[in-house]
């Protein structure tokens, strides 16, 4: 078949920036648009880029040879990744609306093309990828793992301002809708079908011929645009009933409900969900232009804001650990460290946390053998991760016969066998140096010489459990948090003695697995656990002191903690505190002194959520009120019900003394730079990430305040808040850890 090819204008001067996008039209009329940013990875929306989609928009609508446009994109993986987030971070308070009306004008011009256009959409559509798409009048979506549609400006601190908020409610319904906007989410191509968001999902091998038929059968079709409520894009499947009843009388409701689950998610510290939301109310019934201007005013209120650049500079952070490789601290000799490949994954017991490990490893497609000393543990370990399966089949987020391939990955064993194979076997032990070199010195015997040793330790020192290795060069931490499937972080630990290499292919092999790894110096409790001690000894004296420690929960909840330190205790296991305290109370005497309290409570049976005892009730998996009777195991008398602390005086007692403790990590050299603690923190111990991290909020206090704040604090409790050097010094040149 014979082609036109329409070659599109520079940008800017000619020849001095390719065009991102390529015109063909084919010999029928099918105009194929192919976006591909010249030297970039991923099609993103900047300025200029919008500038001249709009101005390709143009010259088609006056084009009488074309009977329907497809969209095509040539980046792997990635059909557009949405809007430039650097100029989102560099946008100002009261910044120009045009950045949003701009996009508006540009999207209508799509969506009113006098022809058929459709999406063919292989790889992410995130974001103005997304809004794209919802502008276009059929999606069509690869069966590819990679291909992956919805909006995710909420977790950035905005809301989809280039039509999303407006457009997909009159596609896919308000519940659906209004599921994706709040809470971010990205949808792969069967939830996005089910939901009406995409037409068709395709075998990413026939997307591209299967497009270009598909975009020839709508020759000569009516287009789908100005047919929703208000105007707009017209749905892609029929509501139902019900559907229509909540969009109709029933409005309010959804509504309502919605307000109460963002209210309950975000405890009111997150604004860009409450304000999509007014935009989506106000909006969902007046005529579409209208409800675009709601867009542009409810954007505007949220762009510039703390909590905007608090998200941003998160989502900067985990783009940053996407092109590390975790040994860059080695100069020339770092740069040339490759990681190895992993094919098969070896787990050293079979608990809740080997068990945990085992199910990750597998579900990310690795080989993976369990080895236990008992059958019932061993029995335990699949049980945890068959559990994790089953819940995602029952949400109809993985089928059966996935489930099934899944578990087929599972091996398991009371010995070695099979362990020669493993490229990399993770220790999930008894938290014990015996123990941790015993299982060490056992698996040298049948390792394969390249193999790498990792251990899932808390607090034990790596350069230790290698010391009677052979081969320390090959033994590396990896620490994973508890539970395994939902805690995003995992510290990778180098000893003395460990290969970059290792450290290097143990940080891929932790992307692979969906997490968000950060390199730290082999020291006693590494960093998230040794920054977390001081708060949790705190907490406890707190409550010797004769605080009510349900009082300090909801104080460090209302902070913006996911829980407070008394129900961490419990979910982290107070027999598993009380040895961490000791390990740090032997590091480090002065600042984490050992006291004996929380060890009545182990005695007393006390555990915590595991063995339905603990600081508080539990039913079943549930968490119920505060058990008073801690108190007479302690030896304490009941505190008053009236609040003897107040919820400031809580956050200066348990906060100052982790910004102490950052300022000492970063001075000994435990993590690379304050953006690496504060991503630790953030996702190792939930640290508000509205408050941009630890260091974040201390530089929002301010080095002087912090300083003088511990300074009192050591003249009334002791040295332990004696201010770190590096604070002290922070103060005196009024430096911040970000500036």
């Amino acid at each position: 078949m014979s082609t036109l090819v329409d070659e599109t204008v520079p940008l800017a001067a000619p020849a001095a920036v390719l065009s991102p996008f390529r015109l063909t039209i084919e010999g029928d009329g099918l105009a194929v648009l192919v976006f591909d940013t010249p030297g970039e990875k991923v099609n993103k929306f900047s300025t200029p880029v919008m500038k001249e989609f709009d101005r390709v928009l143009d010259s088609l609508a006056g084009r009488s040879d074309v009977r329907a446009l497809l969209l095509l994109s040539a980046k792997p993986g990635i059909f557009i990744a949405g809007a430039d987030v650097n100029e989102i971070a560099k946008a100002e308070r009261n910044a120009d609306p045009e950045m949003i009306r701009g996009p508006h004008r540009t999207f209508n011009k799509l969506a009113n093309l006098p022809f058929p256009t459709v999406a063919a959409i292989d790889g992410a559509c995130v974001g103005g990828g997304c809004e794209t798409a919802l502008s276009m009048d059929w999606r069509l979506i690869s069966d590819s793992k990679k291909a992956q549609i919805g909006l995710p400006e909420i977790k950035l601190g905005i809301l989809p301002a280039w039509g999303g908020t407006t457009r997909l409610p009159r596609m896919v319904g308000l519940a659906n809708a209004l599921d994706v906007i709040l809470a971010g989410k990205v949808l792969d191509g069967k939830r996005a079908k089910r939901i009406g968001l995409v037409d068709e999902v395709v075998p990413q091998a026939i997307l591209e011929e299967w497009a270009k038929n598909f975009a020839r059968g709508k020759f000569g079709s009516k287009k789908r645009s100005n047919a929703g409520p208000g105007g707009g894009p017209a749905r892609v499947r029929a509501p139902k009933l019900a559907e229509r009843l909540l969009e109709g009388p029933g409005k309010g409701i959804v509504f309502s409900k919605a307000r109460q689950s963002v209210l309950k998610e975000t405890k009111g510290h997150y604004p860009a969900p409450l304000a999509a939301l007014a935009v989506v109310e106000k909006g969902f019934s007046l005529p579409f232009a209208e409800a675009l201007e709601l867009e542009v005013e409810g954007v505007g209120s949220l762009i510039g804001t703390p909590v905007m650049r608090s998200l941003v500079g998160l989502f900067f952070r985990m783009e940053e650990v996407k092109k590390e490789t975790g040994v860059e601290g080695l100069g020339g000799a770092g740069a040339r460290v490759k990681p190895r490949k992993i094919g098969r994954v070896g787990v050293l017991g079979a608990g809740a946390m080997g068990g945990g490990i085992a199910q990750l490893a597998a579900d990310k497609g690795f080989p993976t053998r369990m080895k236990d000393i008992k059958p019932e543990a061993l029995a335990l370990g699949f049980a945890q991760a068959a559990r994790i399966w089953k819940e995602k089949v029952k949400k109809r987020r993985m089928t059966r016969a996935e489930f099934a391939a899944k578990m087929s990955l599972l091996g398991g064993s009371l010995e070695y066998a099979g362990f020669e194979g493993c490229d990399i076997t993770i220790e999930a032990v008894l938290e014990k140096m015996s123990v941790k070199q015993a299982v060490l010195a056992d698996w040298e015997h049948v390792a394969s010489p390249t193999a790498i040793f990792a251990s899932n330790t808390s607090t034990l020192p790596i350069t230790e459990i290698a010391s009677k290795a052979v081969h320390p060069e090959r033994v590396v931490g990896m620490h994973f948090f508890n539970p395994v499937h939902k805690m995003p972080l995992v510290e990778i630990i180098y000893g003395q003695k460990t290969d970059p290499e290792v450290t290097a292919t143990v940080f891929d092999l932790a992307k692979k697995m969906g997490k968000t790894p950060v390199v730290v110096k082999d020291a006693p409790g590494f960093l998230v656990n040794r920054i977390l001690s001081p708060y949790i000894g705190e907490a406890a004296r707190l409550l010797l002191e004769g605080a009510d420690f349900a009082a300090v929960d909801k104080a460090m909840r209302a902070f913006g903690m996911p829980v407070g330190p008394f129900e961490l205790l419990d979910d982290v296991g107070i027999d598993v505190a009380v040895k961490a305290a000791g390990t740090m109370a032997s590091a480090f005497p002065v600042r984490m002194p050992g006291d004996p309290a929380l060890e009545k409570l182990v005695a007393d049976g006390r555990l915590g959520r595991k063995a339905k005892r603990g600081f508080y009730f539990y039913e079943g998996e549930r968490r119920g009120g505060p058990d008073s009777a801690v108190y007479a195991v302690l030896g304490l008398s009941a505190p008053s019900k009236n609040p003897n602390l107040s919820s400031s005086e809580t956050e200066v007692r348990l906060l100052l003394p982790m910004i102490n403790e950052a300022a000492l990590c970063l001075a000994d050299g435990i993590v690379a730079s304050p953006a690496k603690l504060d991503l630790a923190m953030i996702f190792g111990t939930g640290f508000p990430p509205f408050r941009g991290g630890l260091c974040a909020y201390a530089d929002s206090l301010g080095a002087t305040a912090v300083v003088d704040g511990l300074k009192r604090l050591a003249a009334e409790k002791g040295p332990r808040f004696e201010p770190a050097a590096l604070l002290v010094e922070m103060a005196r040149t009024n430096k911040k850890f970000f500036e």
